[in-house]
Order: structure tokens, then sequence, then C-alpha cells
């Protein structure tokens, strides 16, 4: 299943199974999308002002639904701040506590062949900073899906944000009847060498694929993704107590290093931990190029990852192919079922 399927088959489930599951978003009654077709009283075309429509899910979501809006981009959604993290993420606190405001906010992220510098921001560290939201950012398929359902029966105000790079990311998993509870990270290796990689999103993949060309020449880092940040406590006690099992830590991020939300979970991490080495691989602080041989260059990719660990390990360079066109810049058409054997 891929990864944006993944999405629509949850979302279609959240809304046979519960009439106070709404839908709204611009495009989103789009005939072939199956949304309006089989729930005409719960899905909602928008109109392009998406502070109001905002405005509206908050007030149906404090008046006991449960509606999702869907932004076609984190640039669209700005518009609407005010609504997500202002008076969506704060209702319940102003209210006491007994006064729950669940609404649901989809949000498509991240890089996109094309879409340069005004269309490719994250805004990750805005959203960790928006106390009283729970946070997903689903890496896989299985994420993606389970994540969707957790948040349709959370009494909590969610954000998803769905990285395009990850379109087309596949993984046969089973559909459960009963949603599962939500983990906040996954474990990639068995801790053969004395490093941990962290990363989440659209960087698991290639963090996947540098770890099989390690293993290869018989060295073995650990990958622990992240996807799921609670509103409570953003990272959480299992997942500091596994990374204090290694001596180095190399975090890697699709996005810019500074002030992001792996600098968070280094400045948490460094507040716990001791005699630790850090190192970090990201792209660098500037927006993302719209030429396609620039962005080639701006994100970290798989061989940048496997030179770093070998230098991290003081092991020989390894001989590596070139990361091709289609890899680094179209969205990868990658199967991760291999890791869940």
């Amino acid at each position: 299943m891929k990864f944006t399927e993944a999405i629509k088959l949850a979302t279609i489930r959240t809304l046979k199974e519960d009439k106070k599951c709404l839908l709204f978003g611009l495009e989103i009654t789009n005939e072939g999308n199956g949304f309006i077709e089989k729930f005409p009283n719960q899905v909602f075309e928008t109109p392009v002002s998406e502070l109001s429509s905002t405005g509206l899910v908050v007030g149906l979501a404090s008046r006991g639904f449960k509606p999702i809006i869907v932004y076609g981009r984190i640039e669209f959604a700005l518009l609407a701040f005010d609504q997500i993290l202002t008076q969506a993420g704060r209702w319940e606190y102003m209210f006491g506590g007994n006064y729950s405001c669940p609404a649901k906010f989809r949000i498509q992220i991240g890089r996109q062949w094309g879409n340069g510098p005004q269309h490719t921001a994250n805004y990750h560290s805005v959203f960790m900073q928006a106390v009283e939201i729970d946070i997903f950012i689903p890496s896989t398929p299985s994420e993606a899906y389970n994540q969707i359902l957790y948040m349709s029966k959370s009494k909590n105000p969610s954000v998803l944000l769905e990285h395009r790079y990850l379109n087309l990311l596949d993984e046969d998993f089973k559909i459960e009847k009963k949603i599962k509870k939500i983990s906040t990270s996954k474990v990639y290796g068995n801790k053969k060498d004395n490093i941990v990689i962290i990363t989440y999103a659209d960087t698991l993949p290639i963090a996947l694929k540098a770890k099989d060309i390690l293993e290869i020449n018989n060295i073995f880092p650990t990958i622990l993704n992240l996807s799921f940040f609670p509103k409570n406590q953003r990272i959480s006690n299992k997942d500091i107590s596994f990374i204090n099992k290694f001596k180095n830590i190399l975090l890697v991020d699709s996005s810019p290093y500074d002030f992001g939300i792996l600098s968070g979970v280094q400045s948490i991490l460094s507040l716990h931990l001791q005699n630790k080495n850090f190192y970090k691989l990201s792209s660098p602080n500037i927006p993302a190029p719209s030429s396609p041989m620039l962005m080639h260059k701006y994100y970290v990719n798989k061989n940048n990852i496997v030179n770093y660990v070998c230098k991290i390990l003081k092991r020989k360079n390894i001989t590596l192919s070139k990361v091709s066109f289609e890899e680094s810049i179209l969205w990868p058409n990658f199967s991760i079922n291999k890791y869940f054997k």
C-alpha cells in the first residue's frame, strides 16, 4: 500500500465509523477522491480562505464534532495558524480542562521537485512549541494509517504533517479492526555498532538505504525513527533511555538543523545524558532551491550518511555509486517491507 493510499483509506474508515467525523479542504470533493461519493453529508469543499475555513472547523470541534481539515501546502496553513495554535491548541486550557476542541489538521509538507523556496518549508519547530497539540509525522504507510485512526478517537487537537516525498513509499501491513496504540518511534537495527542514527519523516528511506550499504560492509548502525510527539512530552522517556545505550548519536534531517526538531531533540538529550558524542547531517540553513542540480546538493542523501558514519566510527571509506537524479529529486518508489520481517 502506498503512503497516499494509506492516508485515503484511513480517512474513509474514520468517516464511515463515526458520523461526527467531517472532512474539509480545498479540492477535497474532486471526482476520483472517493470522499464525496461515499459521504456526501460529511465532506465539504472549502473556499480559498484558510483562516475562515479553519475557524469553522475549530468551532465545530468545540461543539462535539470531530472535523478534519486538509491543507495542500504548509504555506497555506500559515494563514490559519491563529486558529490552529491559539484557538484549538489552547482551548481546553482556557476553559479549565473540561471543554475539549479535538480539531484535526492534516498538512502536506516538505520537499517536492519544482516547489522551490516558496513551497518546501516545514516550520516543524513552530508545531513542536505548540503546547496542548499532539504532533504526528508519519514515515511509513502503516504509521500514516494508524495515526489518522488514533487521531480520530483522540480528544486532543492534532496536527498530522504529511511529507510529500513519501507519497510513493510502499508497505504491506495488516489492517487491524481495533485502533492500535501509537508508538512514539520505531527502531531499525540490532545495536551491533555503537552508533544510533536519529531521524524522522522523509529522511527514513534515505537512512535505511544507507544502513543497507553499511551492513554490506560489516558496519551495523541502528536507526531510531521518531514519528509521534505527544503534547505532554515531545520526546518520551523510553526513547531517551534507548538513545542512552549508544556512545555516538548522529542526527539526520532533511530540513535545516538550526532550531529544528532534531536540534530540540539534542538539547533535551544533553540534559539527560552524559558523555555522548553528538553529530548532525542536515540541509543548509537556506531555503530549498528550485534548480534540480542545486536541489540534488541541498538534501542529505544516502552517501552522505554512509561517509559520515564511517568517519565517526573510524572505518575505511566505502566505494559508493552516484546517487541518481530520480532518487534525489523525485518521489522514491521504495518498498520498506523487508525491514519488517
